[in-house]
């Protein structure tokens, strides 16, 4: 396969970007490279390329923020994303992209909304667990659907108590195990092939560099502000995903077998 220099140059710079503002935030790699990559490759592409190359940044960022692991609120998070993303994978087959983008950010806002809503719940408890499963649960559906797990888990991660180190391990755990769910589906129905080889080893490897930059950015951010700027982050993508949607020529509906090339945006897919 011929290799475009310049394109691969460019998804270097998205990948660095997207897992320094992952690993800076606690969450942001799908966001980010969802958001750009559209406009160099085509959206059916991208979408498989993110999932796919998240898994080792995924994993490099699980391990930087491993002491905050807390596997009794994982459980219902993850529970719930076994459950909702095959329903989310299946839309991703067939239905318009531009539906599935616009309506994540509408839910996105929706959630942001509830989770910084002052109210009390009936226990601790309750709350953990019942809020926990609907986060993992929304989370999981998005991941299958667009590729975009982070804003359902963060907005939950946001409502709790905890110190930056307990988000991003919560969130970026919760994320992994997503992530390895979504790569089997994706293997399993065969989008993933041979020619997205060089695009996922690059954004793969470029994205680490970036979580360990993020790493150190991170420790210059204030408990306050870092709340404040993940509550920014989350309404403005849900706004800019409402309006810009997908673009025209990526909504059609593929046959869920067909192969994907990574192809420049300017060219026609093979």
């Amino acid at each position: 396969m011929e290799i475009d220099l310049a394109l691969l140059g460019i998804l270097a710079a998205i990948a660095f970007f997207a897992g320094f503002i992952h690993s800076a935030i606690g969450f942001g790699f799908g966001i980010v490279a969802i958001s750009l990559l559209p406009f160099f490759v085509d959206g059916r592409s991208a979408h498989v390329i993110v999932s796919v190359s998240s898994v080792p940044m995924l994993m490099m960022a699980a391990w930087a923020y491993r002491d905050g692991v807390d596997w009794k609120s994982l459980r219902p998070a993850l529970l719930g994303a076994a459950i909702f993303l095959p329903l989310g994978f299946a839309l991703f087959e067939w239905l318009p992209l531009d539906w599935l983008v616009r309506g994540t950010g509408l839910g996105i806002l929706g959630m942001v909304w509830m989770s910084l809503r002052k109210h009390e719940p009936k226990s601790a408890s309750d709350r953990q667990t019942a809020a926990c499963f609907f986060a993992g649960a929304a989370g999981g559906f998005l991941a299958g659907a667009v590729s975009i797990a982070g804003p359902p888990v963060a907005a939950f991660g946001l409502k709790q108590d905890w110190s930056q180190n307990r988000f991003k391990a919560f969130v970026t755990q919760c994320l992994l195990i997503i992530a390895f769910y979504k790569v089997g589906l994706l293997i399993l129905r065969e989008h993933v092939t041979v020619d997205f080889g060089w695009s996922i080893t690059l954004i793969a490897a470029v994205s680490i560099l970036g979580v360990q930059a993020g790493v150190l950015a991170s420790r210059r951010i204030s408990p306050t502000r870092f709340k404040r700027l993940v509550a920014v982050a989350l309404v403005s993508v849900s706004c800019l995903m409402m309006y810009r949607g997908q673009p025209e020529q990526d909504q059609v509906i593929p046959d869920p077998k067909s192969v994907h090339s990574l192809t420049p945006k300017t060219g026609i897919p093979e």
